[in-house]
């Protein structure tokens, strides 16, 4: 297993956004276990202050940050109150705009369904609020520091195509590939790249960990997992690793359109 190789007094640092539960969580919480300092990134102070306190009784040294991605002039400032960071973990996401007594991610929602407004608030939360704190960071990070970007693949399938939540998704991977090209550009030992969970139960989509005959995995499953891929000693720069760690070699767009 890997483990974190540094100096004596040397902090390692870690930002997980959407920190205070689910992926977010797990992911800071084996982060922290294997001797990274967590910054827990969430948009609810009372939330986000409860799940520092839940990984510091765990002994992980954890500290609440508020990262609100739909407010882009906070950004900025949370990203001026960090000095250094090794890896940067850009998990907090919706799936579509927030309407009263509906789930947060309705799966029988038609594709034409869709409004611009549904369109608009996804996008601004998942890739343009996610650009504007990556960039703001840019300048904190260590000189071989990990950008992951938590991600779906985007070709629609009988089971999933939320067309807000794909279409989110589908500008952050370009936005993964090509931050990945200037890197290797400029001859940087910087990395980011997409890691794709699969299908997790979590309180966005209220679905259970082993439905559909195990298909879903558990947040905790989940979180473990891309840890482990996280934390790796490859080169994954530009890359797009799916939850059995197989890389998306062909990642351009490819609509499986059934022929009868």
């Amino acid at each position: 297993m890997y483990q974190v190789k540094y100096e004596k007094g040397l902090t390692i640092k870690a930002l997980v956004t959407g920190a205070n539960k689910g992926i977010g969580f797990e992911i800071a919480r084996h982060l922290g276990k294997r001797g990274y300092d967590i910054l827990v990134g969430a948009r609810d102070e009372a939330r986000g202050q409860a799940a520092a306190e839940k990984l510091v009784a765990e002994g992980i040294s954890a500290t609440f940050i508020k990262i609100d991605l739909n407010e882009l002039d906070s950004l900025h400032t949370a990203a001026n109150m960090i000095d250094s960071l090794d890896i940067v973990v850009n998990n907090a996401g919706i799936p579509d705009r927030v309407k009263p007594r509906r789930a947060s991610l309705d799966m029988t929602k038609n594709t034409f369904d869709y409004t611009t407004e549904d369109l608009r608030a996804t996008m601004e939360t998942n890739f343009l609020g996610t650009h504007a704190l990556t960039r703001n960071l840019l300048s904190s990070l260590t000189d071989a520091a990990k950008i992951v970007n938590i991600t779906i693949p985007i070709s629609p399938t009988d089971f999933w195509h939320p067309l807000a939540y794909i279409t989110s998704k589908a500008a952050l991977n370009v936005m993964t590939l090509t931050f990945a090209y200037e890197f290797e550009k400029m001859g940087s030992h910087r990395q980011i790249f997409g890691i794709m969970p699969g299908a997790v139960a979590t309180d966005l989509n209220g679905m259970q960990a082993g439905a559909h005959s195990g298909f879903v995995k558990s947040f905790e499953s989940a979180g473990q997992m891309s840890t482990d891929i996280i934390l790796s000693d490859k080169n994954q720069n530009g890359q797009m690793i799916q939850y059995d760690g197989k890389i998306a070699t062909d990642y351009e767009v490819q609509l499986r359109i059934k022929q009868h």
